[in-house]
């Protein structure tokens, strides 16, 4: 067997952010003793990992690349501004979202739909959501002026829409018919008033040319209203259970809750184990590469266990696509994905193809090891690694690199 030829990663060729720390840990020159270490807070539901909080979602993966956002690919950043209105109004310079009128009337329909469930009368719901959504004076609400805008009717508006979500568990990772339902409904006092206003473009007239004209037919003009949104959508971040898991065992900034009650090591080592029968190999497999330096993430749409980073995915492709194998002294035991030669081959293909290569991890536990002593994660002291790099041979080249020679 031939010794593995280590090819430097494939930097991306547009990078938009800056590496801060692999690690949400603080530690480095700047950082002394009296640093405060921060414990995040997680939360199972529907056996998912999920992060709420706005502050700890911007740590977990801006350091280190922990985890994606419910709604966007990777990074949590989803918005429910328009694209192409926020390049039209650019010149508005303003953080608001920016909504087309039929977005903000689907706003509307969702939140009167809620209200009905909660069994609130026809014309109660019709007069809070009028009150609530009424136009704003000035499209740019100051920070100290939105106290003044909480009125009696906005009280009652988050409170019904809080008391709804609570009593039908309407929380992220909910698996629900709406796409809208799953992201989950949360009032103001949890993520601020920021995503409480939007800029709805509608089509008004203009009162002077009423004025001059007033039996000719006006043009329409597209301008920017205010309004309060009475269906907020929230994005949060979602561990995997290797992630998951490394921020509570190896790092020990994380707290996972379940019905508010937090979970220990033992206990998630043998949950995610139920949820995701394979966890404790892949997990494994997982600290291992993430105690080397690299960035691991989900190789499914690869056809693989995991794709290993440098740095993280905004900066570099991924290098390898790994398969984790778990066996014993012998290299025996019962694969997770046996290979025939033909199925190997394809997935050496595919990872070709994609500019990656297809590494197979082993690890090696001790014939004596029990079951008893895998239902602890101490068990990984005693477990070995052996990487190999499986590549595919091709006699053209072969011949061309002898004659080189």
């Amino acid at each position: 067997m031939a010794e593995a030829v280590f090819h430097a990663p494939k930097r991306k060729r547009r990078v938009y952010e800056n590496y801060e720390s692999p690690f949400p840990l603080p530690f480095g020159q700047n950082n002394g003793p009296k640093k405060d270490f921060k414990i995040f807070h997680a939360e199972m539901i529907n056996n998912h990992v999920i992060v709420r909080n706005a502050q700890d979602i911007e740590q977990l993966y801006g350091k280190g690349y922990f985890g994606k956002g419910i709604l966007s690919r990777s990074r949590p950043n989803f918005t429910i501004s328009d694209p192409k209105l926020a390049a039209k109004w650019k010149d508005m310079k303003t953080d608001m979202p920016i909504i087309t009128s039929k977005k903000y009337q689907r706003s509307v329909e969702w939140a009167t739909e809620l209200m009905r469930r909660q069994g609130q009368d026809e014309n109660i719901v019709h007069r809070i959501l009028k009150d609530y959504t009424k136009p704003l004076e000035h499209p740019c609400v100051k920070r100290n002026e939105e106290v003044q805008l909480h009125d009696e009717l906005n009280s009652e508006m988050v409170s019904k829409i809080e008391g709804t979500a609570d009593r039908e568990n309407l929380s992220c990772g909910a698996q629900s018919e709406d796409s809208s339902q799953r992201a989950g409904l949360i009032c103001a006092k949890e993520r601020g008033p920021d995503d409480e206003y939007v800029l709805v473009e509608e089509a008004v007239c203009d009162v002077s040319e009423r004025e001059d004209a007033p039996n000719e037919e006006l043009a329409q003009k597209e301008r920017l209203i205010c309004r309060r949104n009475p269906y907020r959508i929230f994005e949060y971040l979602q561990l995997s259970l290797e992630e998951a898991f490394f921020l509570v065992y190896a790092l020990g900034c994380l707290s996972i809750y379940y019905k508010k009650e937090p979970l220990t090591i033992v206990k998630l080592w043998n949950i995610f184990t139920i949820v995701q029968p394979t966890f404790r190999t892949t997990y494994m497999a997982y600290h291992y590469f993430r105690s080397k330096g690299w960035v691991p993430k989900a190789g499914l749409k690869y056809g693989t266990d995991l794709l290993l980073y440098r740095k993280g995915p905004p900066f570099y492709h991924a290098s390898y696509s790994v398969i984790i194998e778990l066996v014993d002294d012998h290299f025996e035991g019962s694969l997770r994905r046996p290979f025939s030669w033909k199925s190997l081959a394809a997935l050496s293909r595919v990872s070709v193809n994609v500019s990656k290569e297809l590494m197979l991890c082993y690890l090696i536990k001790p014939s004596t090891m029990t079951d008893k002593e895998m239902e602890s994660p101490e068990c990984m002291k005693r477990i070995k690694v052996q990487e190999v790099i499986l590549s595919r041979w091709v006699s053209s080249r072969e011949r061309s690199d002898q004659d080189e020679l």
